[in-house]
Order: C-alpha cells, then sequence, then structure tokens
C-alpha cells in the first residue's frame, strides 16, 4: 500500500474510531463490547461490516454515526442469525429496516423522529419496526419494484459475513459454503427462498451466536429495561435455563377456565346417585331390602384440551419464568378443573417455538417438572405459538380445543388474525395493559393491588 492510501486508510480508521467512542459514551453498556471489537480494513466492502466480533471497514470510506450506530444495532439485536429457511435478501432488508428505526431511537434520539418516519412509511400499518421477524414476514408481501427501492435507501452496511466467515482466516472452525459468494450490501443470493443454512454454514452460524452471547450485553441491560426496546429483539435464542417451581401461584384461574370447559361422562364413584336397577331388584327380590350401588361414571363439565404457552424471551427474566410455571401448576393440580385424562399441549417459544410437548395426566405434568429446562432466552414473536396450534388443529392433535392462555411480560408484536378459540394474555404487569392489544385477545393480569410488581 502506498502511502497516499495508508494516508486514506488510516483517516477511515479515525473516523470509525471517533464514531465508537461516541457510541460508547452514548450507551455505556456498550463500552465493552466496542472495545473489545477488532477494526480491519477490508477493500471488499462497501463501507462496514461484521460478524460480531470484528468490525471491517472500507479503507476508502468514510463512516458516519448512522452507520456505526446501523452496525451496533444488528449486533444488539442479533440480527447476524437469520431463522431458519429465510429469503436471504429479504431479511438483510427486513434487518436494516429494523436497525435504523432502532438506530434512531438508540443513539440520535433528537433526529430520531424523522427517521423513523421514513422507517414507518415504508412499511404496511400495524407492523412494529423495532420487530425484524415482523417487518420480514410484511415484506414477503411486496413486489420487486416495491422492494428496489427499500433496498437502496436503508442499506447502510455489508451483510455477507453473516452468512459466510472472512477468506482472510479470522475464524478457522467453519468453512463457507461453496455458492455463497460476495454481495452488495442488502441483496445477495437466496432469492427464490433459496435458504443459507446448509452444512458449511452450520458451525460458522454457531460461532456467531456464541459470540454474540457472550460479547454482547442481553436485552435487558438495554435503556429503561426490558421493556424500552429489548422486547424487540429477533433472532431465537439458543440458551437453556433449569427451572425449579419454587414459588406457589396466587392468581385463581378457576373460574376464567369454566369458559373452556366441555361436559362428558367421567369414570368416578358418584357417591350423590344410585344405580335404580339394582334397588329394584332388592325391592323385589327381598321385599323391604333395595340394593344400593353408586354409578362409577358421572356426567362432569371440566377441561378438556388447552394449549398453555410460556414466553422464554430475553425480557422475560428467570423469575417472573418461574412465576409463570408456578402459576401452570397451579392450574393443573387443580382436579376439580380437568378431565383425569387431559389433552394439555405446553409451548415454550421466543422468536421460534422451542419445546412442545403434550400433558395427558397429573403424573405427567410433575414427570415434566423434575428436570424442566427452559429454551429460548432471546428475541419475542407470539405468531410461532399460533401457527404451530393451526397445525395441531389441522393434523387432529387438538379436536375440541376452546381457549389458550399466553403468559408473556406482553412485551412483543401482538397477531392481527382473531383465533377460532378464545385467547387470553396472562400478563405480569398491568404496565402491560397499555400495550397495542388486539381487542379480540383477552388480557388477564397476575399483578394485583398491593403488589409491588409483576413477580410478588
Amino acid at each position: 500500500m502506498d502511502r497516499e492510501a495508508t494516508g486514506i486508510a488510516g483517516d477511515a480508521r479515525r473516523a470509525l474510531v471517533r464514531c465508537l467512542f461516541q457510541a460508547g459514551a452514548t450507551l455505556p453498556f456498550l463500552r465493552q463490547p466496542i472495545e473489545r471489537m477488532r477494526l480491519i480494513p477490508d477493500p471488499t466492502v462497501s463501507c462496514l461490516a461484521t460478524d460480531g466480533v470484528h468490525l471491517f471497514y472500507a479503507p476508502d470510506g468514510a463512516p458516519g454515526e448512522a452507520e456505526v450506530g446501523h452496525v451496533l444495532a444488528h449486533c444488539l439485536f442479533r440480527h447476524l442469525i437469520p431463522p431458519e429457511r429465510a429469503v436471504r435478501p429479504l431479511w438483510d432488508l427486513a434487518c436494516d429496516l429494523s436497525a435504523e428505526f432502532l438506530r434512531a431511537e438508540l443513539f440520535s434520539p433528537k433526529g430520531s423522529k424523522l427517521t423513523q418516519r421514513f422507517v414507518t412509511d415504508a412499511l404496511p400499518e400495524n407492523v412494529d419496526p423495532r420487530a425484524a421477524g415482523a417487518v420480514y414476514r410484511s415484506l414477503m408481501d411486496l413486489f420487486e419494484d416495491e422492494l428496489d427501492p427499500l433496498y437502496a435507501r436503508f442499506a447502510r452496511d455489508d451483510h455477507r459475513y453473516w452468512y459466510a466467515p472472512p477468506a482472510r482466516g479470522l475464524f478457522d472452525g467453519a468453512r463457507a459454503p461453496a455458492d455463497a459468494g460476495p454481495a452488495a450490501p442488502g441483496r445477495g443470493e437466496g432469492a427464490g427462498g433459496r435458504s443459507f443454512r446448509g452444512d458449511g454454514a452450520q458451525s460458522y452460524e454457531a460461532w456467531i451466536a456464541q459470540a454474540l452471547d457472550s460479547r454482547w450485553p442481553s436485552e435487558e441491560a438495554l435503556p429503561g429495561g426490558a421493556s424500552a426496546t429489548g422486547r424487540y429483539g429477533l433472532a431465537p435464542g439458543s440458551r437453556e435455563e433449569k427451572m425449579l417451581l419454587r414459588e406457589e401461584g396466587k392468581y385463581d384461574f378457576s373460574r376464567y377456565l369454566r369458559r373452556f370447559s366441555t361436559t362428558r361422562e367421567e369414570i368416578r364413584l358418584d357417591l350423590g346417585g344410585f344405580d335404580y336397577i339394582p334397588y329394584c331388584y332388592g325391592l323385589e327380590r327381598y321385599g323391604n331390602l333395595p340394593l344400593i350401588e353408586p354409578l362409577e361414571y358421572t356426567e362432569s363439565r371440566k377441561v378438556e384440551e388447552l394449549v398453555i404457552a410460556i414466553d422464554t424471551s430475553g425480557s422475560c427474566t428467570r423469575p417472573i419464568v418461574e412465576r409463570f410455571l408456578a402459576e401452570i401448576e397451579r392450574i393443573l393440580m387443580r382436579h376439580d378443573d380437568f378431565f383425569a385424562r387431559m389433552n394439555v399441549h405446553i409451548i415454550q417459544c421466543d422468536a421460534m417455538v422451542q419445546s412442545h410437548v403434550a400433558i395427558h395426566s397429573f403424573e405427567e405434568w410433575k414427570d415434566y417438572t423434575k428436570d424442566l429446562v427452559i429454551k429460548g432466552r432471546s428475541g419475542t414473536d407470539f405468531a410461532p405459538v399460533f401457527a404451530l396450534v393451526e397445525r395441531l388443529q389441522r393434523n387432529g392433535a387438538l379436536k375440541n380445543l376452546k381457549g389458550l392462555l399466553y403468559f408473556t411480560d406482553g412485551d412483543g408484536a401482538y397477531p392481527q388474525k382473531e383465533t377460532p378459540y378464545e385467547t387470553a394474555f396472562v400478563f405480569t404487569t398491568r404496565r402491560a395493559l397499555e400495550f397495542n392489544i388486539p381487542g379480540w385477545i383477552v388480557p388477564l393480569c397476575l399483578e394485583r393491588p398491593g403488589d409491588r410488581d409483576g413477580t410478588a
């Protein structure tokens, strides 16, 4: 590299360092991950690119605060890990739109309204721009001529190292997929639905996920707590936590569960009734000696089928999830509310369904909780639960579903399509009732007057 080129590269590096310093001053909790990033000149990128560990910059570029904030938003909200079978150009664009909105919210509050308006104007109504998953689904309904202006307008960085490791050998644990060549910012291969999760990308993806978890703060560390912007981080998590049912549930769901009940015969001695056949036989055979035998079945009105979803995203802290489990324990242990042979589906979900198990008896629930592991701990997306329930209804696993309980802190993008069964969202605090909840969803709240927070 000649002296002039060296000087230009040095100017680009100094500008980048200055912008990173400003970002760390704005959000102090980002100082440590920023300081740990390796700055590497890369003439193949248009401006900036990252794999979560390295920050690649164009030697002749001039990165500004907007570009740096955009890349940091990608890392902070785990955009580098696309959903399964995601179409690469659409996922890139969705993350760019979301990153622009979040960048304005986090790093430039003074000029945030104009930038955020540009993003929201580009999306259909009722799509939360913070949620990359929701943005991605909305983009799938747009035509190519509608997408092209968005690619050009919102792409600020290069996403190639989300999908393939640098050729310079900075990452030795995975090889790049053979078909994952260089891509321009916001565009690239993958059009037509081709997945970029081949065998060569698997170990690299795991390496990125580990780097993001170890280097970048969790969503609870965001300004204002998890309810500020952390509720919308958007890749599915890979963390697992062992849970114990330590706290006794306090909310009485019995009255509400009656709305989901059905009437059927249940094998159980009915001491309040008797069979007239032996009664009449005794009178006829022995004169004044009726034979009274309690019935071995009774007609009961109880809950037969129920879906219980647990929000395991990063915004739901361990005490909150333990509270959810305590309430579920209390629900299922009430023998008067459920038939002995039940069909209750327990679903764990953050940005994707992490666990699904069917419980058919009280004993199965006890076995399930003996070594219970909560999976996920990342972004929030309510939609996968309803998609799973729809599949279960189609294949006959759920034949007479009347209700679904979704335990959550309420921070997320709500489904807009009304369900054929009653859906209740069980919130931890009354603050969640202020969210934009669709009218067909029944809001329930665990917090009662006198409680200091939702975990009390």
